[in-house]
């Protein structure tokens, strides 16, 4: 379910077309990244012109049957970013040297060039389809996520309440404000590139927005080079938005909350709050990540790392920059199911426990080194052919508690999910890391 336009066409010299699309990307202060397959035959680009999947991507391949031509291919989807987006790749599209171009375009904004209209006739109804499917799920479901990267963390639960890229809303909220004030206003809340034209205040309220609930983890700057540049992007983005428009509503508290994380004093001028039912952040709370069909709830502060062993294996590691660090690996049988190991056998207080379609073991021990002793919890999960070893170290010993407290909020996949999701569109490239390791059957 997404908005996008898709081409084909022939190319002479992809160098040419790479090194326009690049100079095309720093004029207009895009991300620009290129590709080339390791045969060599096959390559391509993306443009980045916001976030939220707000590329423009284009492949080649050669043909021998063209006499030095290449067959190009792309495509470029829309929402959640916004039909500013759209209105922006298109015209890219137009600065790029395709021969026999062909464009498909849902919206059929690349034959009438008519921004009110393809809003009218496909973002907005796009918009209020969504929130009907909401009226219909509500009392059904807890959270609805809607253009969510199910790559990435799931938040909290909150029943009755949409999870999207920019914010948590509830039902009721989009409800009224769709039916009370129309669904120009919810557009506006909701996609990232609204307008047509320039990047406006609009828009970097709405980058600012997707930093603070998706990815900030609301710790000082001086925590790690992520935190330093996550919050001066928000601060940036904010002081931008102001810039352009100083009666925008903006969320000055979450503002000074990061200015104060970041070490930079605040400089807004005095202006409108934005109105919000639930303050930004859903890494100020838990949330839950996934590897392969285990689901393991963690602080939302906590920063991730592949951990790599050797060139083929490695785990899974969470931590706050100290203690305590989570580290996970695992592990599938060929045939059979897995069942719990001798390792934990002499571990202390070691506790076993059901959950559906699974069961889960864990116990803690003291390491001793050299430089003195830590402790560290260690934990076994099992369900269907899949192990899963978790350890945690850490160095106090009253972090146990809600080390224990943790692992107790482990499951592992269940088909009927609570949760229902509404995506967008599925990015393309490589599915994520599952850190899922084969086992023998015996």
């Amino acid at each position: 379910m997404s908005i996008e336009f898709r081409f084909t066409g022939r190319l002479k010299d992809p160098d040419a077309l790479r090194a326009d699309a690049e100079r095309l990307a720093k004029e207009r202060r895009y991300g620009f990244y290129q590709w080339q397959a390791p045969e060599k035959h096959e390559a391509g680009l993306s443009v980045f012109l916001c976030p939220l999947g707000g590329d423009l991507r284009v492949r080649w391949e050669k043909k021998p049957e063209l006499f030095g031509k290449w067959v190009v291919d792309g495509i470029c989807v829309s929402t959640p970013a916004g039909p500013g987006l759209h209105k922006a790749a298109v015209e890219l599209l137009d600065r790029l040297d395709i021969q026999n171009l062909a464009v498909e375009d849902e919206t059929d904004y690349y034959q009438h060039r008519d921004f009110e209209r393809m809003c009218r006739e496909h973002f907005y109804p796009w918009l209020s389809t969504i929130v009907d499917v909401f009226r219909q799920k509500q009392g059904e479901l807890n959270s609805i996520c809607i253009c969510w990267d199910l790559d990435q963390y799931m938040p909290e639960d909150v029943p009755g309440t949409v999870i999207t890229p920019v914010g948590r809303f509830s039902i009721q909220w989009m409800r009224e404000l769709l039916e009370q004030k129309g669904v120009e206003a919810l557009a506006e809340r909701f996609f990232l590139w609204y307008h047509a034209g320039e990047r406006d205040a609009l828009y970097y309220r709405a980058a600012a927005l997707n930093l603070l609930w998706e990815q900030c983890y609301f710790a000082p700057s001086s925590r790690s080079e992520e935190d330093k540049l996550l919050n001066n992007a928000i601060c940036d983005d904010l002081e931008t938005a102001a810039r352009l428009d100083p009666a925008l509503p903006l969320p000055r508290k979450a503002y000074a909350e990061v200015c104060a994380l970041a070490g930079r004093p605040p400089v807004l001028p005095d202006g409108p709050e934005l109105e919000s039912e639930f303050q930004p952040g859903f890494r100020k709370g838990l949330v839950t990540f996934s590897i392969g069909p285990l689901r393991l709830t963690l602080p939302g502060r906590y920063q991730f790392d592949w951990e790599e062993w050797d060139e083929t294996t490695g785990c899974h590691l969470w931590s706050d920059g100290d203690h305590p660090i989570w580290r996970v690996s695992g592990y599938k049988k060929q045939q059979g199911n897995a069942a719990f190991t001798p390792v934990l056998r002499d571990d202390n207080d070691l506790t076993e426990f059901s959950i559906p379609n699974g069961a889960v073991r864990w116990g803690w021990r003291v390491i001793s080194e050299q430089t003195g002793d830590y402790f560290q919890a260690r934990a076994e999960v099992i369900t269907g052919p899949s192990l899963f070893l978790i350890t945690v170290s850490y160095t106090q010993p009253e972090q146990l508690a809600e080390i224990g407290a943790l692992l107790e909020k482990i499951t592992v996949n269940v088909h009927d999910v609570e949760k229902h999701t509404i995506q967008a569109h599925a990015p393309d490239g490589d599915s994520a890391q599952t850190g899922i390791n084969s086992i023998g059957s015996d």
